[in-house]
């Protein structure tokens, strides 16, 4: 099996593993977990064992599956026997007749390769955000707050700096195909930003960074953007960002190319016909140097609803922020 049919094929166990999870029906994964599966989270507690982690779960769904569930945001690391995969998750617990409660989760699997395939060693998952009916997480251990950690809250499930998967797997190969390493950029973007790991943050970006970053206006310089950034990020300690790569066009000199990255809002993340439905999108253009990583170089952040069926034109250049 080669390298990129690999990870297709782990990547789809992993979004079946998920999938399962907010389904109510993990325990039908129990081949896929290993025995001594961890599970660190300060909602279902911190659990060794596969038994214990299927049951901690399962909970979730006690008043049926999530619903509105998605998932964004992936990205997946693999080095000989170890894999390291990150994954946004929105979805909603069921609570009886009631409006549930609809939370975002940040969610670190580890995996390792065994003589019957490809086990879930580990998983973290943070939760950041709630909304809704917090009865219908009466068993979680820890209801977030939207002012983010506080003193006696417990210590985070996710460390970036020491927990992502660019930090796990450093030696992941990166991919050859360009649509997937444009989505591993932003995934790794948007985990810096989330996590508040601004030197994964930094690595995102080329020098000569410019463009508009909307609320900050237009800027120009890596310094100048991870330092506002930084700063910026402060304010919303919550923040998840949710998002679909969409269109990626090659410039043709080997080494540019287009992205626009569609924003999405978990309370609006489909129209009246059950469409993908984004808040906004990013015109990125991206670079890549030499057999290194591809960094952004340019970005202008642009409000306005759209669907999977609308998405803006290609605008490179053109800063509204």
């Amino acid at each position: 099996m080669n390298r990129q049919h690999e990870r297709a094929v782990l990547q789809q166990q992993i979004d079946a593993l998920v999938a399962a999870w907010a389904g109510g029906c993990l325990h039908e994964q129990r081949q896929q977990l290993a025995e001594q599966l961890a599970l660190v989270s300060n909602q279902h507690g911190r659990l060794v064992g596969a038994a214990a982690c299927v049951q901690a779960l399962q909970a979730d769904t006690r008043n049926g599956p999530m619903a509105f569930c998605r998932l964004s945001n992936r990205y997946l690391a693999i080095h000989e026997d170890l894999a390291v995969g990150s994954l946004y998750l929105f979805g909603q617990l069921a609570q009886g007749t009631g409006s549930g409660l609809l939370f975002g989760a940040t969610l670190v699997l580890q995996l390792k390769r065994s003589g019957t395939g490809w086990l879930l060693d580990e998983l973290r998952i943070d939760v950041p955000w709630t909304r809704g009916d917090r009865s219908a997480a009466s068993h979680w251990q820890h209801l977030p707050s939207n002012s983010g950690w506080q003193p006696g809250d417990p210590a985070p499930a996710i460390v970036s700096e020491l927990h992502a998967p660019w930090r796990r797997v450093p030696q992941a190969a990166p991919s050859v195909c360009l649509e997937e390493a444009a989505a591993e950029l932003y995934a790794r973007y948007a985990f810096a930003v989330d996590q508040s790991d601004i030197d994964l943050l930094a690595g995102c970006y080329s020098e000569d960074i410019h463009g508009g970053f909307m609320p900050l206006g237009a800027l120009s310089g890596r310094d100048t953007v991870v330092g506002m950034l930084k700063q910026f990020r402060q304010l919303a300690p919550f923040w998840q960002h949710f998002a679909d790569v969409l269109p990626v066009r090659e410039e043709g000199d080997g080494c540019h190319a287009q992205v626009i990255v569609g924003r999405i809002v978990p309370e609006r993340a489909q129209d009246a016909s059950g469409r993908a439905l984004y808040g906004a999108h990013y015109q990125l253009r991206i670079r890549k140097v030499a057999q290194g990583p591809w960094h952004i170089c340019w970005s202008d952040y642009r409000p306005g609803w759209f669907t999977a069926d609308d998405i803006p034109a290609f605008d490179i250049g053109q800063v509204t922020a």
